[in-house]
C-alpha cells in the first residue's frame, strides 16, 4: 500500500473523503433518521430524539461502525484499481441496505438519512472515478451520478407510479383491463376530444399570431412595433388563470361590454323604444371553448413570438438580398425564403402551444363551464371526496401521450434538413421590409390586440378597487385591506411569503442544475447519456396537471413521504422550469469552443475549476436570462402545485384560485394584480441589468 499522491486534474485528495465520511457520522448522530410527523417547522425536543437512529433501531448502529471502517482506506491507496473497487462496492452495498431497510419497514427517511445518502453517493462517485469512469475526474463522475438519480427519482419513478396505479387496485391486485375501463367510460372521449380540438387550435392559433408578431417587430417600418416589447411581457408575468379572470370582468354577465350593451340596447336601453324588450339580454358567451381559446392564446402568444423572433432576427439578410436580386418580390422572398428559414422556431412554437393549452388548468377551471379538458377532469378525480387516483392516472397517462406524440411529430417535421445561415463569416445586408399592403393589415391586427389586452389589464387593476364589478362600482380599498392589511400572518402575506421563499430557492437551484446537464449531455459521453437525454425531453412534454398527481403518488408513502412539504413544491417549481435552464445551456455551449477547455486542463485544473473559471463567465447571460424565467414561472405556476400545496405550504396562485372558487372575485383580482406588478418590477430590472442584444437585425423606423 502507497500514499496517496495527487497527480492527475480531477482527482482527489484524502482529506475530501475523510470530510464525507465524517459528515455522514455527524449526520447520523445528530439529525432524524426517520422523517418527524410535522416536519422540521414544529417538532419537540423529544420527537427530535426518537427519531435520532441509534434510538430509533438499533440495528442502524451497523451505519456508523461501516462509516468508521472506511476512514483507513481514506488515508491509503491500495494496489492498483483497488481502491475504487473498495469504495464502489461498499457505498453501494451501505445504500442498497438502507434503502431495504426503509422499504421493507415501510419507514419515511428523515433529514440524517438524506445527509447520509448524499455522502454515501459521493464516496460511489469517488470509487467509480477510481476506476476509470470519466477518465479518474470526481467531479464529472459525482455530476454524472447526481444527474442521473434526479432523472430517476423526480422524473421516471413518478411516471411509473402513473402507470402503476393504472395497472393495479387499490387493493394492490393486477387489473391489466382497468386502463380501458376508464378511458371508455362515460363522458371520457368527449373530454379528450375537448382537449384535442382546444390544443390544435390554440397552437395553431399562437403560432400564427407569434409570426405576425415577430415580423411586425422586426421587419415593418412602423413606429408601433416598439409596444411590442412591452406587450408580450405582461403576459408572461402573470398567471394564465387572471387572464382568464380579466375576461370574465370584460366579456362576462356582469362584464363591462355586457353592461354596455343593456345600457344602450336592453330592456330600458338608450336606443330601446318605450314599452319594447330590448334587442339585447345579459349572455355568458365567454364561457366554454371560446372563454378558454381565447384567453390562452392571449396568454401563449408571447411565448410564441419569443420563439420565433429570436431565429427571425438571426437570419442572414443576404439570403433574403438574393431572392430579391432574382427578380422575386418581397411577398415571395418572405412566402419562399424567410418562412421556410423559420420551420424549426414554427414547429417549436406550435409544439409549446399545443402542449401549453394541453396542459393549462387556471384557465379551464375559471372560464371552462360546460366544457371539460383533460387537466380539470383530472383535478376533479382527486379533489373533494373522490380520490380516484386510478381515473387520474389513466388521464393522466392520456395527456402524456399526446404530448409525447406531438413532440415526435414536431421532431419529424424538421427533420435532419440545415437551417444555419449564420456560419462565423461576417457577411452585409439589410433586413428586408415586410410588403406594404401586409404591413397595413398587421398594425390594423396588432393595434387591435394592444387595445384588448389594455382594456384587460386596466380591468384587472381597476378591479381590485371597486366594491363588485358589475353591481356596485365604487371605489374601495376593502380588498387590499383584506389582503395586507391584517398582519404578516394573515391575509395573503403567508401565501406571498411562501411564493417569494420558493422561487428564491426554486431559481438558482434549476438554473445551476440545467446547465450542469446541459454540461453533460454536450460535453461528456458515457453509458446512460440517453437516459438523461430522454428524461430532459420528459420533463418538457410532461404536462403540468400530470407531474402535480404523479408527484403525489411517488412521494406520498414510504420511504419518501414529502407531500404537503415545502421540499415537494421546490422541487416541482425547479423540474418543472428546468427545460430552459437545459436548452439555453446547450445552445450557449455549441457556440463555445472546447480549446478553451482543453487550454484550461493543460494547466492542471479539474473540470470543477475549469467550469468555474472559463465556462461559467462565457455563460453569465445564459444563467441570468434563465434564473429570470425560473423565479417568474416558480411565481405564476399553478397547474402542478395545485395538487401539492397545503394549507401550511399555500402559494399566492392557489390562494388566488381557492378566493375564485369561494366567489371573492374582487379578492382575487386585486392579489392578482399586486402579483403581475411585482412580476413586472422584476423582469424590468432583470432587463435593465442584462441590457438588450446588439445582435438583432431590424429595419429602420420612419
Amino acid at each position: 500500500m502507497n500514499q496517496r499522491i495527487n497527480t492527475a486534474p480531477g482527482e482527489i485528495g484524502p482529506w475530501v473523503l475523510l470530510s464525507w465520511i465524517s459528515i455522514a457520522l455527524a449526520a447520523y448522530c445528530l439529525l432524524p433518521w426517520t422523517a418527524l410527523e410535522y416536519g422540521l417547522t414544529d417538532f419537540t425536543k423529544e420527537e427530535w430524539l426518537n427519531a435520532l437512529g441509534w434510538k430509533f433501531s438499533k440495528i442502524t448502529l451497523i451505519l456508523p461502525l461501516t462509516l468508521a471502517a472506511l476512514v483507513p482506506f481514506g488515508l491509503i491507496k491500495l494496489p492498483g484499481r483497488g481502491t475504487g473497487w473498495f469504495f464502489t462496492i461498499a457505498s453501494g452495498t451501505v445504500i442498497g441496505a438502507v434503502l431495504i431497510g426503509f422499504v421493507t419497514t415501510q419507514t419515511s427517511m428523515g433529514l440524517g438519512c438524506g445527509v447520509v445518502m448524499m455522502c454515501l453517493a459521493a464516496l460511489f462517485a469517488v470509487g467509480i472515478s477510481e476506476l476509470g469512469f470519466q477518465r479518474g475526474d470526481t467531479f464529472i463522475a459525482g455530476a454524472v451520478i447526481f444527474v442521473v438519480f434526479m432523472v430517476v427519482a423526480f422524473i421516471f419513478f413518478p411516471v411509473w407510479e402513473i402507470f402503476r396505479n393504472v395497472l393495479f387496485t387499490k387493493n394492490g391486485e393486477f387489473a391489466p383491463l382497468q386502463f380501458f375501463q376508464i378511458i371508455t367510460s362515460f363522458g371520457v372521449g368527449r373530454v379528450v376530444w375537448n382537449t384535442l380540438m382546444l390544443a390544435f387550435t390554440v397552437g395553431a392559433a399562437t403560432t400564427i399570431c407569434g409570426i405576425v408578431f415577430a415580423l411586425y417587430s422586426i421587419r415593418a417600418t412602423s413606429r408601433i412595433r416598439v409596444l411590442i416589447r412591452v406587450f408580450y411581457i405582461l403576459p408572461i408575468i402573470t398567471p394564465p388563470f387572471v387572464v382568464g379572470m380579466s375576461l370574465i370582468l370584460l366579456f362576462g354577465r356582469a362584464g363591462m361590454i355586457n353592461d354596455a350593451l343593456m345600457f344602450l340596447l336592453g330592456p330600458q336601453g338608450l336606443f330601446t323604444p318605450a314599452g319594447a324588450q330590448g334587442i339585447f339580454e345579459r349572455s355568458g358567451y365567454i364561457y366554454g371553448f371560446s372563454g378558454i381559446f381565447l384567453a390562452q392564446v392571449l396568454s401563449l402568444t408571447p411565448v410564441s413570438y419569443m420563439v420565433i423572433s429570436g431565429m427571425l432576427s438571426s437570419i442572414n439578410p443576404s439570403m433574403e438580398e438574393a431572392s430579391l436580386t432574382m427578380r422575386a418580390n418581397r411577398g415571395k422572398t418572405l412566402w419562399n425564403v424567410t418562412l421556410p428559414l423559420l420551420r424549426p422556431a414554427i414547429a417549436n412554437s406550435f409544439l409549446l402551444g399545443m402542449i401549453s393549452s394541453a396542459a393549462d388548468f387556471g384557465n379551464p377551471l375559471v372560464l371552462g363551464g360546460e366544457y371539460d379538458v383533460l387537466s380539470t377532469e383530472i383535478y376533479f378525480s382527486i379533489a373533494g371526496a373522490q380520490l380516484d387516483f386510478a381515473k387520474a392516472s389513466a388521464l393522466g397517462l392520456i395527456l402524456l401521450f399526446l404530448s409525447l406524440t406531438v413532440f415526435f411529430i414536431q421532431r419529424k417535421w424538421i427533420g435532419k434538413k440545415s437551417y444555419v445561415t449564420v456560419t462565423g463569416v461576417e457577411t452585409s445586408g439589410n433586413v428586408t421590409p415586410l410588403p406594404v399592403g401586409m404591413q397595413r393589415c398587421m398594425t390594423v391586427f396588432v393595434t387591435l390586440w394592444f387595445v384588448l389586452v389594455g382594456v384587460l389589464y386596466v380591468s384587472i387593476f381597476l378591479g381590485g378597487f371597486v366594491k363588485q364589478w358589475g353591481a356596485d362600482y365604487t371605489l374601495t380599498l376593502s380588498h387590499h385591506l383584506e389582503l395586507w392589511s391584517k398582519g404578516l400572518g394573515s391575509g395573503a402575506w403567508p401565501s406571498f411569503r411562501n411564493s417569494l421563499t420558493y422561487a428564491v430557492v426554486a431559481a438558482p437551484l434549476t438554473t445551476l442544475v440545467g446547465v450542469l446537464i446541459a454540461y453533460i449531455l454536450t460535453r461528456k459521453q458515457f453509458w446512460g447519456r440517453g437516459i438523461i437525454d430522454f428524461g430532459t425531453v420528459l420533463i418538457f412534454a410532461i404536462p403540468g396537471t400530470v407531474v402535480g398527481v404523479a408527484y403525489i403518488l411517488a412521494f406520498n408513502t414510504p420511504p419518501i413521504e414529502i407531500t404537503g412539504t415545502a421540499i415537494i413544491l421546490i422541487i416541482t417549481m425547479a423540474i418543472r422550469a428546468m427545460p430552459v435552464g437545459i436548452r439555453g445551456g446547450m445552445s450557449a455551449l455549441s457556440q463555445i469552443s472546447t480549446n478553451l477547455e482543453e487550454a484550461s486542463v493543460l494547466q492542471r485544473a479539474g473540470s470543477l475549476k475549469t467550469i468555474w473559471s472559463v465556462l461559467l463567465p462565457l455563460l453569465k447571460s445564459t444563467i441570468v436570462s434563465s434564473m429570470a424565467y425560473s423565479f417568474i414561472r416558480a411565481m405564476t405556476t399553478v397547474s402542478a402545485v395545485i395538487f401539492l400545496a397545503t394549507a401550511g405550504t399555500d402559494v399566492a396562485t392557489t390562494y388566488i384560485l381557492s378566493r375564485v372558487e369561494s366567489g371573492d372575485t374582487g379578492v382575487a383580482v386585486a392579489y392578482g394584480s399586486v402579483l403581475i406588478f411585482t412580476m413586472l418590477i422584476f423582469t424590468l430590472l432583470v432587463q435593465f441589468i442584462t441590457g438588450r442584444s446588439r445582435t438583432e437585425k431590424q429595419v429602420k423606423t420612419f
